[in-house]
């Protein structure tokens, strides 16, 4: 057991050692939140899961991992961050068949929410100065908005042969500020190569074509930036995975995302992860068909928390 966590420290400590000299933060782009990553398995191993996707997450991470599902699976992730914001994720994964029951590939539904809600519209008055309730005690609220990017996509994956897969998205996204609203279509797609049994490569491009056009007078637009991600991923044995990331988001600075998944028992797992540069942890429990994760980073605007929950069906 020393062994193990001794390697999965050494993962986590060398590449975040890389990580740092490529640091660069995407806050501010549109669609920013489609760079956070869903499923609090992916998110402990420091996000590298391009070349591990095999569940129904990948639909987010690498479409092509879908092709590998054997059953039905639906997942789910709520997490609440700094500054009163909710991120949310589900899916449902179909494994589609012909009526002589063979293989015809893996059709995904997947819906993202991130946003704060019930912040309270005020108002100013031909001063100045905040309008206050008739006993002029309190600030005047007139209603509550939300501030709120959502993501709803259509997933399908199929395996050629034994060792490669290919999927893709049709997305829709939407952004509601105030009374003013934005939308975008856009498409991802991604491919795995399974070099041999314990290695896998993994390519996936996301948020192609997405430009978000506000219903303002200007129409304004807001490109989401393209992001291009490398996987590799190898099995050591039966309990240990490591896997790597190299991500290049438009514009910005490469990264390098690392991380370890080491089955303790066949029901309970522990993760750990660099996510440029950040400390990520996490950890499963199994019971029957349905897989709890934890995930825990230590990032700049404060420790995040994600719980997520699977069931194959």
């Amino acid at each position: 057991m020393k062994k193990v966590f001794k390697t999965l420290f050494l993962v986590a400590m060398t590449f975040g050692a890389i990580n740092t000299g490529f640091a660069a933060e995407s806050a501010g782009q549109a669609g920013a939140y489609l760079k956070m990553g869903v499923g609090a398995r992916a998110l402990g191993m420091g996000s590298a899961f391009t070349a591990v996707a095999d569940d129904s997450t990948a639909s987010f991470w690498n479409p092509a991992g879908l092709a590998k599902l054997n059953r039905d699976q639906g997942s789910f992730m709520h997490a609440n961050l700094t500054l009163d914001r909710e991120y949310n994720f589900f899916n449902y994964a179909h494994v589609l068949k012909d009526k002589n029951g063979k293989r015809k590939g893996v059709a995904a539904i997947s819906h993202i929410r991130f946003g704060v809600d019930g912040i309270p519209e005020t108002r100013v008055d031909n001063t100045g100065n905040p309008v206050m309730t008739d006993d002029g005690k309190h600030v005047k609220i007139f209603s509550y908005f939300e501030d709120s990017e959502k993501n709803t996509y259509a997933s399908y994956a199929k395996s050629f042969g034994d060792k490669f897969h290919a999927g893709l998205n049709v997305k829709y996204l939407k952004q509601e500020l105030f009374d003013k609203r934005a939308d975008s279509w856009g498409m991802d797609f991604g491919l795995m190569y399974d070099y041999n049994k314990k290695t896998t490569l993994g390519l996936s491009v996301r948020d192609l074509g997405e430009k978000l056009e506000w219903d303002t007078d200007s129409k304004a637009k807001d490109k989401v930036p393209v992001t291009t991600t490398f996987g590799l991923a190898h099995r050591c044995n039966d309990k240990l995975t490591v896997a790597a990331d190299f991500n290049k988001v438009e514009d910005m600075d490469l990264k390098v995302f690392a991380g370890a998944e080491y089955w303790i028992q066949d029901f309970a797992a522990l993760r750990v992860g660099s996510h440029d540069g950040d400390l990520t942890l996490g950890a499963s429990f199994k019971r029957d068909a349905w897989r709890f994760d934890y995930s825990f980073a230590d990032e700049e605007l404060g420790d995040a928390h994600r719980i997520s929950a699977s069931k194959a069906f």
